[in-house]
């Protein structure tokens, strides 16, 4: 199957098919895809090669394309700018082969490249080797193990095979006193060769192994073990400073009698913190400006929270728990590279009923409702669908608009409109409804009578007035967001580091290591949930604060600057981008991915402390 051409400086692949200097039959027929096929670019189209199993082919001639000088300018800019062709067979990427470093283990790169550039002048690989390997079963019947492609350039018809005395097809571009292109055609012959080789040392369950193995992949291991190791180091680091707050200072102030003091007279000539917080029982669950927002972000956080895990659980699921090299012993999303971005769409259009579900039982507590009020249907079926649907509604509306851009550029990445109609069927569809109906179950729901949620609610209307708080340069929103979310970024900085160049530096390369991936993720929730519990006892304890809410939201989010200011630093410092459509698709899928980052923390964040609040409180309360 033919598919794309794409190139690591750019984020604009093309259709291989539309090449106007490649043989194409305009008979042939495209393969139907899934939407995840779709999402990742890919548009797989029948070939004119034919092979037959088993049988070698030594040399067999393409076709003789005529293109213009258009089409040859085109070749040009494509082989200077590095482009690589992708080709499919069984599942398998067409790869090009490389020896490890002790001249004996070999792996593969997806892709081969579409030519060289050498001096001034490019030439275009326009003969290819392909070595398909195959494994024998048990059973007697064969399978497709290695897909190897070795492309040559060559100035005519006559198949080089293993010789080196041939010259290779440049591409002439022959100007006029103007520099303007003089029109004429240029004729490329296209030859290919077939080889069958049976390969016993590769079954089919592990063949992506090859794709996945390489010469970093120890050095890689190495340093996903030691990122880890910082990271637990990170995470006991903050659970010590946890524990010492709520087992040694949060258990001496539930034990003492201490009151706050409401006037700044009397806060300034207190000795000691211990106890502070309680008399804050009537102030600290009110209502926080823009309580609707605050909410709509931690529902969309949730969400966020709830499609992420849910991927990288399935992945780690799909690699068997692997920690190492050799993933593929699960083959799904190898076999069906487009059900990863599948799979990914249907859990964010899922967890739209978790979040519109917490999202409603949330909003009641923000807005310091009894935890037992019951909404009407129309104002439920507003907050429901603007806590489930903010965050697919605002990636649909980027995506989208990106599309404009990709669209005008005639890349493979554009969306077909039948394509961009099921998004929006599947938004409406499926999304909403599902919003709707987590929604009214949570406005159904009740906390047991004994419940902290129910036994810790004071009214607002008992609240005390204005409270008399300490200042300090330690909650100012960039002190917080510089020193709460400097721990977070240090506990996922490798895994973007890898995932990044997966996506954006090496497109030839997979990421693998799910397993790594999940502890990390697991190991950030902690530290977030962790942080929280103690910004929010600073808050109320130590400056007397109880405007608890958006404090702790932006201590969560913190980590979303952190990511996207990494982002700019991995832009200067790793890609070569410099079309304005890339440089524009690379910064905006960034910046939604560090906003669905932060939002997710903030959520976490947010969650923690109501419930570590309504936990102490709950312990203290007094009609």
């Amino acid at each position: 199957m033919l598919n794309k051409i794409e190139s690591d400086h750019t984020q604009l692949p093309f259709r291989y098919n539309d090449l106007p200097f490649v043989c194409y039959d305009r008979s042939k027929k495209a393969k139907s895809m899934l939407l995840g096929e779709i999402l990742r670019g890919d548009r797989f189209w029948e070939s004119l090669y034919e092979l037959e199993f088993k049988v070698d082919k030594p040399c067999l001639h393409l076709c003789q394309m005529r293109t213009t000088q258009n089409g040859a300018a085109r070749a040009d800019y494509l082989i200077r700018n590095g482009y690589v062709v992708h080709w499919n067979l069984d599942g398998l990427p067409g790869a090009t082969t490389f020896t490890g470093a002790n001249h004996v283990s070999r792996y593969y790169a997806a892709g081969f490249p579409l030519g060289f550039v050498k001096g001034d002048k490019s030439y275009l690989y326009n003969h290819v080797t392909l070595v398909i390997r195959y494994h024998t079963e048990k059973d007697g019947m064969s399978s497709i193990v290695g897909f190897e492609v070795y492309p040559k350039s060559v100035i005519n018809e006559v198949c080089p095979g293993t010789s080196k005395n041939y010259k290779n097809f440049p591409i002439e571009l022959p100007r006029d006193k103007n520099k303007k292109l003089i029109e004429q055609h240029t004729l490329i012959p296209y030859t290919y060769s077939v080889y069958w080789r049976e390969d016993n040392s590769v079954s089919y369950q592990n063949r992506w192994d090859l794709y996945y193995d390489n010469d970093s992949s120890i050095t890689s291991n190495h340093i996903h073990w030691l990122s880890l190791v910082n990271s637990l180091v990170l995470f006991c680091l903050v659970s010590l400073v946890v524990a010492i707050t709520m087992f040694r200072l949060l258990k001496t102030d539930l034990q003492s009698g201490t009151s706050i003091p409401l006037t700044r007279s009397e806060i300034d000539g207190t000795n000691g913190n211990s106890g502070l917080w309680k008399n804050l029982v009537n102030v600290v669950m009110n209502k926080p400006p823009r309580t609707l927002l605050l909410c709509t972000l931690v529902s969309s956080g949730i969400q966020c929270l709830v499609a992420l895990v849910g991927v990288v659980v399935i992945l780690v699921l799909n690699s068997k728990l692997n920690f190492g090299s050799g993933s593929s012993s699960s083959a799904f999303f190898n076999l069906h590279q487009g059900a990863f971005f599948s799979c990914s769409i249907v859990l964010l259009l899922a967890s739209g009923f978790v979040s519109a579900y917490l999202g409603v039982i949330l909003f009641k507590i923000m807005s310091n409702e009894p935890p037992r009020t019951k909404y009407d249907t129309r104002r439920t079926f507003i907050l429901s669908s603007l806590f489930a649907g903010t965050l697919p509604f605002t990636l649909l509306s980027v995506v989208l608009t990106l599309n404009l851009f990709v669209w005008a550029k005639e890349s493979s990445n554009a969306l077909p409109f039948g394509t961009i109609v099921v998004l929006i069927l599947l938004f409406g569809i499926i999304e909403l409804p599902l919003g709707i109906l987590g929604g009214l179950l949570g406005n159904k729901f009740e906390f047991p009578l004994k419940s902290f949620m129910v036994t810790s609610y004071v009214p607002e209307s008992k609240s005390v007035g204005k409270i008399a708080s300490r200042r300090s340069f330690v909650m100012n929103p960039i002190i917080s967001t510089l020193a709460f979310g400097l721990i977070p970024f240090g506990i996922a900085y490798v895994d973007l580091l890898f995932i990044f160049n997966s996506i954006w530096l090496e497109k030839t390369t997979f990421y693998y290591m799910y397993g790594f991936l999940l502890l990390t993720v697991m190991l950030l929730l902690v530290v977030v949930a962790e942080s929280a519990i103690v910004v929010t006892y600073l808050s109320l304890a130590v400056y007397n604060n109880p405007n608890w809410q958006w404090l702790c939201f932006r201590v969560g989010f913190s980590i979303a600057w952190y990511v996207y200011a990494y982002t700019i630093y991995y832009f200067v410092s790793y890609l070569h981008m410099t079309d304005f459509v890339s440089v524009l698709i690379y910064f905006s899928y960034m910046a939604l991915f560090s906003v669905a980052l932060g939002v997710a923390c903030g959520a976490i964040s947010v969650v923690t402390s109501a419930v570590f609040i309504r936990s102490i409180y709950g312990m203290v309360k007094s009609d």
